[in-house]
């Protein structure tokens, strides 16, 4: 298992009291991060700025899949700054979850998320 970097996300949900859509954030220690704004374009131009994380099980005891949906914003490294809306990220350093899996089996459990 490889981990070079850590995670922030933050997860988009609808308070039902409040009648208000919320973020809520999760920050992981230890993940595997590859590729990112200008990795690369050996992927061709549409494909340059994907990233692929793998946040393992093993190393991040507070893992739940709930915690993740599609449209969900990523930023590599650990920021601890509540939001309200999108708009108060630095817009240079977001991704968005375009895929997400929940990878159980094998030696390395883990969830990988797909993002641009």
């Amino acid at each position: 298992m490889l981990v070079n970097s850590g995670l922030t996300v933050y997860h988009k949900y609808y308070d039902e009291t409040e009648k208000l859509e919320k973020w809520e954030r999760f920050n992981y220690d230890n993940v595997w991060w590859f590729g990112g704004k200008g990795a690369g374009i050996n992927k061709g131009y549409e494909n340059a700025n994907d990233v692929q994380i793998r946040i393992f099980y093993e190393t991040n005891k507070n893992l739940d899949i709930e915690n993740f949906s599609i449209g969900d914003i990523l930023i590599q490294g650990l920021i601890f700054k509540d939001i309200n809306t999108q708009q108060e990220l630095d817009q240079e350093n977001i991704y968005n979850i375009t895929s997400l899996n929940n990878n159980t089996f094998g030696n390395n459990p883990h969830i990988h998320i797909g993002g641009k």
